[in-house]
């Protein structure tokens, strides 16, 4: 973090941006791999063997980005709250992490099959739409810091 806690270290940076783009990465190739790579056996389709390796992985790398997404909290959240910089689309993005770590653990927990595909269905639109807010989030943040 920078000494003004609103500029990222490069640090920082490369371990938030790796991991949410190894996030990104396994669940992407899980849904596509869910979609239209499934192995057809005697017994009815079968996900594809990557698939409990993809899940594991993003299952883990989702615990990691929620630990760096704590580390903002202190100094970049704060701060850039303080300054009033960035509001509507820090707080837009912390939302939508948000429901995307609901959308998750009801995927795991979910008591019903049809909470369990409302569960589905957010978090995979959430998924695809988290780099455009983050990205979103860089740039106004950039520009915000320029003027």
């Amino acid at each position: 973090m920078r000494p003004d806690g609103l500029r990222l270290s490069a640090r920082h940076r490369v371990w938030l941006h790796s991991t949410f783009a190894l996030l990104f990465l396994s669940g992407a190739v899980w849904w596509v791999l869910q979609r239209w790579f499934q192995v057809e056996t005697e017994f009815g389709p079968h996900p594809h063997r990557a698939q409990r390796w993809l899940i594991l992985l993003h299952g883990a790398v989702a615990m990691v980005a929620l630990i760096i997404i704590g580390t903002l909290i202190p100094l970049h959240i704060k701060r850039g709250w303080q300054a009033r910089l960035n509001r509507l689309n820090g707080t837009l993005l912390i939302a939508f992490i948000a429901l995307l770590t609901l959308s998750g653990y009801a995927l795991y927990y979910a008591g019903s099959d049809s909470l369990r595909n409302t569960a589905n269905d957010a978090h995979t639109v959430l998924g695809f739409a988290l780099p455009a807010m983050l990205l979103w989030h860089i740039i106004s943040g950039r520009r915000a810091r320029r003027h």
